[in-house]
C-alpha cells in the first residue's frame, strides 16, 4: 500500500481490510500494514504485543444488570438488606469497570492477543525532551443506542445510573424504616430500573463492527503524516515517538503500554499528545475526560492550544463530558498528556461516532491535516523549550 496522505491511507486501508475489532483479523491485519507503513520513515518500529479480554469493557453491563434485577426480585420478596448488598454490587460493577477503568470482572470473558506499533524518530542532536503522537486503529462495535440518538442516548444512559442510585437509597432506608410509601416508591424505581438497564444492555452495541475512519483511523493516518514530516526535518532535542494503539475501544490497550514503558517515561518527563476523530467542526483540547475521571496535564493543555492557536485552528479548551480516550489512561498514570478531538457544532460530539456512516467518504480532509499540522507544531514547541 502506498502512502500519499491521511485520507488516502484511510480509504486504502478500510477498502482493504473493513472494520477492526479489537483482537479481530482486521485489527491485526491494520496493524500490520502500519507497521510497514512506519518502517518507510521510522528509525526503529516494534510491534508490542499485549493479552486483553475487549468484552470486559462493554458487556460487564451484563453483569451490573443481572446484579441489579436479582436485587430488585430480592426486595419484592421482603428481602432489604439481600437487595441493598446486591444493588450495591451491581453499581460497584458499572464503577469500577465503567469509570475506574478497573478490570475486577474481565476474567470471565475471553482473551485476545494485540499489538502496538511503535516509530520511533531520533533528533538531530541530543535526545533532550520525548514525545509521543498517539491514535488508535482499532474499531467499535455500532451503538444503536449511543451512537444513533447521541446526546438522548447519553441523557437515557445518565438516567439510568440516577434511576439505580435512587433505589440504592430507598433499599437502606427500608432496612430501618418501615413505611408502605418507601415501598410503594421503591416498587416503582425498582421496576423502572430494571426496564432501563435491560434497555441499556441491549441496545448498548450490536454485532456489527463500524468502519472507523473518523474514530481513529484518520487520526492514525495524521500522526503518521507527521511521523513522515518529522524523518525529513528532524526536531533538534526532541525525540518523536509515533504510537498506533491496539483496543482503545476497550481501554486496555495504552493502559498495558504504560504499564511496559512506565519508567522511562517518567524518567524522560514525556509528554503525550493524543488524537482522536479529528473529522469535525473544531477541535477541543480537553482539559479532563469526566467518564474516565481523569485530568489532563495543564502543560500539555497549554501546548496543544498554542499550537492549534498558531494553525489558526478552530479549536475550544475545556472539560469532556462524555466519551474518552486513550489519553485518560496516560493521566491517570501520572504521565503528562491531553487529547484533542474533533467534534461537531451541532452537539459538541464526534461525526458517524459508533455508527455504519463511519467511512472515508464522510471524512473532512481539510481538519484531518489541519490536525497533523497542529501536532507538529506542538512538536516543534516542545523542541524550542517554550
Amino acid at each position: 500500500m502506498d502512502f500519499s496522505d491521511p485520507v488516502d491511507f484511510v480509504k486504502k486501508l478500510i477498502d482493504e481490510i473493513g472494520s477492526r475489532l479489537s483482537g479481530s483479523y482486521g485489527e491485526q491485519k491494520a496493524g500490520e500494514i502500519i507497521y510497514d507503513e512506519m518502517g518507510k520513515f521510522a528509525d526503529s518500529v516494534d510491534k508490542e504485543y499485549y493479552v486483553s479480554r475487549p468484552m470486559g469493557f462493554l458487556d460487564f453491563i451484563w453483569f451490573t444488570a443481572f446484579f441489579y434485577i436479582i436485587g430488585a426480585i430480592f426486595y419484592f420478596f421482603g428481602y432489604p438488606i439481600i437487595s441493598t448488598v446486591l444493588i450495591i454490587l451491581s453499581l460497584l460493577i458499572y464503577i469500577f469497570q465503567q469509570n475506574l477503568l478497573l478490570e475486577v470482572i474481565d476474567i470471565f470473558f475471553p482473551r485476545v492477543k494485540e499489538f502496538h506499533v511503535l516509530g520511533k524518530i531520533k533528533p538531530k542532536n541530543n535526545e533532550k525532551n520525548l514525545v509521543i503522537l498517539s491514535a488508535h486503529y482499532d474499531s467499535a462495535y455500532e451503538f444503536p443506542l449511543l451512537g444513533r440518538h447521541r446526546k438522548k442516548g447519553i441523557l437515557f444512559l445518565n438516567l439510568t445510573v440516577f434511576v439505580a442510585i435512587i433505589s440504592l437509597i430507598l433499599s437502606i432506608l427500608r432496612i430501618f424504616i418501615k413505611s408502605n410509601l418507601i415501598n410503594f416508591v421503591e416498587y416503582t424505581f425498582l421496576i423502572a430500573g430494571t426496564a432501563m438497564i435491560l434497555c441499556v444492555s441491549i441496545f448498548l452495541r450490536s454485532k456489527d463492527a463500524v468502519p472507523g475512519a473518523n474514530d481513529d483511523l484518520a487520526a492514525v493516518g495524521a500522526i503518521m503524516d507527521a511521523g513522515r514530516m518529522l524523518s525529513k526535518n528532524r526536531p533538534e532535542n526532541t525525540e518523536v515517538w509515533i504510537l498506533a494503539i491496539a483496543g482503545e475501544e476497550h481501554m486496555r490497550g495504552s493502559k498495558r503500554f504504560i504499564r511496559n514503558h512506565i519508567d522511562e517515561l517518567k524518567k524522560r518527563n514525556a509528554i503525550v499528545f493524543n488524537l482522536e476523530t479529528p473529522s469535525g467542526d473544531y477541535f477541543l483540547i480537553t482539559t479532563e475526560e469526566k467518564m474516565f475521571l481523569a485530568k489532563h496535564s495543564p502543560e500539555a493543555v497549554k501546548i496543544l492550544e498554542e499550537a492549534a492557536k498558531s494553525s489558526n485552528a478552530k479549536y475550544r479548551v475545556g472539560p469532556l463530558q462524555f466519551l474518552g480516550s486513550d489519553g485518560a489512561n496516560f493521566s491517570k498514570m501520572g504521565i503528562r498528556a491531553v487529547t484533542m478531538f474533533g467534534l461537531s457544532e451541532m452537539d459538541d460530539m464526534p461525526y458517524y461516532w459508533h455508527t455504519m456512516d463511519d467511512v472515508p467518504e464522510n471524512l473532512n480532509r481539510e481538519m484531518v491535516e489541519k490536525s497533523r499540522d497542529i501536532f507538529l507544531k506542538a512538536v516543534e514547541i516542545m523542541d524550542k523549550g517554550k
